[in-house]
């Protein structure tokens, strides 16, 4: 049985078993047990806080941003591949699982975890949500961040990161970004009037923005000006998506190879090929962009 729960945080906290929640609990229901506008739920479980303190415990001797993340990202290696982590629940809410991880939540986790006070799990928290929502609100379905391009302009623009593709030598990533609107059965939530719209707007502001990508045959050529712990986003053949895939550049025997959560292995490794072969080998991808954490 899952261990998942759905907590409220305010005055009082409700623990309830997802499993129960989600056969027991209907959305009327849950509209009434959130109403203060203000509250946030967080779907999460009893171990999540205690992962977070061992986890951060890692790397406290670390000064930079980057290395920090990298040695979280690096304990995560072997910790089980769930697809969807973040779309479970009815409600939107912000959900805390370090215990299964998918390619975004591995990347995302490792960075909130690292920008947290030491010991502060609400810290904690705190970054997850403002890295993962439109200006850190959560307010809906439409409020999450769904295109990783997304990820990455809000965060640069919070200072959190910098987007080096064009300093690389890159070249432009000309896409009108619109896939998950375009398939509201793949993605039901956007069947609502309102998600959709906020989605939409998003799309917008993405494709407003001016991209840069490295062709995935060019990518040796640039394999020497690409650090450690730099974030690799995989750019998607498919016309209407932006990123298909993302992690982290690690070296390996003098190689950069990507550390990611991978769907094929089941869980996070560090991918056998160098990252130029890796990018070659795979069909769905066609170059990478680059981006670095600030310290």
């Amino acid at each position: 049985m899952s261990s998942r729960v759905l907590k409220r945080i305010g005055m009082f906290s409700l623990l309830i078993p997802c499993t129960w929640w989600f056969n027991h609990v209907s959305i009327s229901t849950l509209n009434d047990l959130y109403f203060e506008p203000d509250v946030v739920a967080v779907c999460q479980s009893a171990n999540d806080s205690l992962l977070f303190l061992e986890k951060q415990r890692i790397a406290d001797q670390e000064s930079s941003l980057r290395a920090r993340t990298l040695l979280i990202a690096r304990s995560f290696l072997g910790t089980p591949y769930v697809h969807g982590c973040l779309d479970r629940n009815p409600e939107e809410c912000l959900a805390v699982n370090l215990c299964e991880l998918d390619c975004w939540t591995f990347m995302e986790n490792s960075l909130a975890i690292a920008l947290a006070a030491p010991g502060d799990y609400a810290d904690y928290k705190k970054h997850l949500q403002e890295l993962r929502y439109w200006g850190g609100f959560v307010n809906g379905y439409g409020s999450r961040i769904h295109y990783f391009s997304g990820w990455l302009l809000q965060n640069e623009k919070r200072g959190i990161l910098q987007d080096l593709s064009l300093e690389m030598g890159a070249v432009p990533y000309k896409k009108q970004i619109g896939y998950i609107s375009a398939r509201p059965a793949k993605y039901p939530k956007v069947k609502e009037p309102e998600n959709l719209r906020a989605l939409r707007a998003a799309e917008r502001r993405i494709n407003a923005h001016a991209w840069y990508y490295i062709p995935q045959n060019k990518v040796a050529q640039m394999e020497h000006l690409i650090q450690e712990g730099d974030i690799i986003s995989l750019t998607a053949w498919k016309k209407d998506l932006d990123i298909a895939h993302q992690g982290f550049a690690v070296k390996v025997n003098g190689r950069m190879h990507l550390m990611h959560a991978s769907s094929l292995g089941k869980k996070v490794v560090i991918s056998k090929q160098p990252l130029p072969e890796n990018i070659l080998s795979q069909p769905g991808q066609t170059g990478i962009m680059v981006a670095r954490l600030r310290d």
